[in-house]
């Protein structure tokens, strides 16, 4: 009896310690590319207010500069209207990720791989 509730309480220490890993994990903003809603959406009513997305934004920039990572992208975010397609004040999960693709998709023009003036496929370094 002893033993199964020792091994009860070592599962739910176990599941409890990774739930709260994976929730400061969630919170890292300093990681690169883009957040998800949730991230934005600090009270969880479904949508993000200007408030939020700007309090969001700050916390980012601050921790990308603690990383000591540049942040080149920020200066280019779209602003909350522009997230905000629909004019009511808040931003959806779907505008979030519309605003997000096309972000994805400007910064992605004119980069990337392609014809460069690399050294070519099967030529070897001297």
């Amino acid at each position: 009896m002893k033993t199964t509730k020792t091994i009860v309480a070592a599962i739910y220490f176990s599941v409890l310690a990774i739930g709260l890993s994976a929730q400061v994990q969630a919170r890292d903003l300093s990681v690169p590319g883009p957040l998800s809603f949730s991230d934005f959406d600090q009270d969880g009513n479904g949508v993000i207010s200007e408030q939020e997305l700007n309090t969001v934004r700050a916390e980012r920039q601050a921790a990308v500069r603690a990383s000591g990572r540049l942040g080149r992208g920020m200066a280019n975010a779209p602003s909350f209207s522009q997230l905000d397609t629909n004019g009511d004040g808040q931003i959806t999960p779907e505008e979030l990720s519309a605003g997000q693709l096309a972000q994805r998709r400007n910064r992605g023009m004119g980069r990337g791989r392609g014809m460069g003036r690399g050294r070519g496929m099967g030529q070897q370094v001297q």
